[in-house]
């Protein structure tokens, strides 16, 4: 059960242009939609709409988070193996893979600006090194369909 848009919207386009899975529609000034289909319930549109406009799975309106303090990725340099797939999964290209002081390897790197803090990063970590300080209990359910699958395409 993805989250979904209430009638509080405001047609801003904000969660739209956030949605790490490009899910959400709608006109500009319009009421937007969830295409229930492909949200992953990774609650980024909630915590981006300036108008409190989305609800969870369970009904529970959610409240937006000031942008200066939606937490980002962040990356433990001690676990990274410099595997890619945290590259390869982001859908705004907030990570690039950049030389490891003192070694011949590379470790991710999160361009915090352009981070929405989707969590595919951490979700696709093999290592546990990428971590966004955010609860997301919806979330499960793509952790669930990668799991034991290898590399997620």
């Amino acid at each position: 059960m993805p989250f979904f848009i209430n009638d509080n919207c405001i047609g801003c386009t904000i969660c739209a242009q956030k949605c790490p899975v490009f899910c959400i529609s709608g006109e500009r000034k319009g009421i937007h939609v969830i295409d229930p289909e492909i949200c992953i319930d990774c609650g980024v549109c909630a915590i981006y709409c300036p108008v409190d406009a989305i609800n969870d799975p369970t009904d529970t309106l959610l409240a937006g988070i000031k942008h200066k303090l939606i937490p980002k990725a962040e990356v433990d340099a001690g676990l990274c193996t410099g595997c890619e797939y945290c590259v390869d999964i982001c859908p705004f290209d907030c990570i690039k893979m950049v030389p490891m002081e003192g070694f011949h390897a590379q470790i991710a790197e999160v361009d915090r600006d352009c981070c929405v803090s989707c969590k595919l990063c951490e979700t696709v970590c093999l290592k546990d090194s990428i971590v966004i300080p955010r609860a997301t209990p919806f979330l499960s359910y793509f952790r669930e369909c990668t799991e034991g699958q290898g590399r997620p395409e």
